[in-house]
Order: C-alpha cells, then sequence, then structure tokens
C-alpha cells in the first residue's frame, strides 16, 4: 500500500506541473472553456422556465451518470483526457457536466414525446459517437487507450437518454398526481 501511495503523490506532482506548463491556457484549455461558457449562456437563455425544475433533474442525473462511467472507463484505462479545464481532476468535466447535461436538458425539454424524443436522441447518440469524440480526438483531448471502437460509446448514450426520460417523465406524473412540489 505505501508503494501505491507514493506513486500517486508523484503522479499528482506530475499532474500539477504538466498542467500549469502544458495545459492553463492552451488551445484546448480555451476551447473547453468557450464550450462550458457558450452552452451554459445558451441553456439559461433557452430553458423553459416553466418546466425548469424536471429539466434541472434531468441535468443533474445525466452528468452524475457521466461522471460514473467517466469515473469507471479512467480507472479501467479504457481512456483518459490529456486536457482539461482543471488539474485535479481525471476526467474532463466540460463534457460530463457541461455537454452531456446541456444536451439532455435541452433535447427533453423540446422532444416531449416518445417518438420524436427517441428520433433525435438517436442523431445526437450517432454525431457524438461519429463526430464529437473523434474531434476530441483529434485536439489531443480525449485519447482512447483500451476502448475499441467510437461506437462503443453510442449504445451508453441512448440507454442515459432513454432511461432518463423514463424517470423524469414518472416523477413528473407522480408529482402531478399527488400535488408535490
Amino acid at each position: 500500500m505505501e508503494k501505491i501511495i507514493q506513486i500517486q503523490k508523484e503522479n499528482a506532482q506530475l499532474q500539477k506541473h504538466h498542467y500549469f506548463e502544458e495545459i492553463l491556457f492552451s488551445y484546448q484549455w480555451w476551447i473547453l472553456i468557450t464550450i462550458t461558457v457558450t452552452l451554459w449562456v445558451l441553456w439559461a437563455v433557452l430553458v423553459d422556465k416553466k418546466r425548469l425544475k424536471s429539466i434541472l433533474i434531468v441535468g443533474f442525473i445525466t452528468s452524475q451518470l457521466a461522471i460514473i462511467l467517466d469515473d469507471i472507463g479512467v480507472s479501467l484505462a479504457l481512456w483518459t483526457y490529456p486536457y482539461k479545464v482543471i488539474y485535479f481532476t481525471s476526467r474532463l468535466n466540460t463534457v460530463d457536466i457541461t455537454i452531456i447535461p446541456v444536451t439532455y436538458m435541452l433535447l427533453y425539454q423540446y422532444f416531449r414525446s416518445w417518438k420524436s424524443y427517441l428520433i433525435v436522441l438517436a442523431l445526437f447518440c450517432l454525431f457524438a459517437a461519429f463526430v464529437a469524440e473523434p474531434i476530441f480526438v483529434k485536439l489531443s483531448m480525449y485519447k482512447l487507450l483500451s476502448w475499441w471502437e467510437f461506437w462503443h460509446s453510442s449504445p451508453g448514450y441512448m440507454l442515459i437518454g432513454i432511461f432518463v426520460k423514463w424517470l423524469v417523465d414518472k416523477l413528473d406524473r407522480y408529482t402531478q398526481k399527488w400535488k408535490f412540489f
């Protein structure tokens, strides 16, 4: 255990040094900052204030699922993130706490019927797996280690979207029935 602790301390120092020497203010860092700020401002302008509670639940759940799955993937050395906004995390928070939740919240808000939601969700999953992830790889912000192909992400994105819509729709029906909130 002592050897693991020592390696973790050395890794923390290397990560910190690398972040402040190579990552901070790089063009990749600025891209991540720009995406984060732009998407949250866009969301704030577009969000349906009348459905804010349900939409925020969608964002919270999708963000938590993304964080958990990201932690698992990084821990299993399936992928890594060479560039990130802050140095003391192993995940790409721009994706986990911005891109994923904002996208799913907007999908949930604008596509209420299951049919339209599933069609747009499928398009988003394909875009994420075959356009966004390869761009992040080209920009060195995402590095595949043992993850076989980009398309492996698509079913996970789809399952998250289906689960969250089902759950939040069910919560909405329940709270309306019992006049909670």
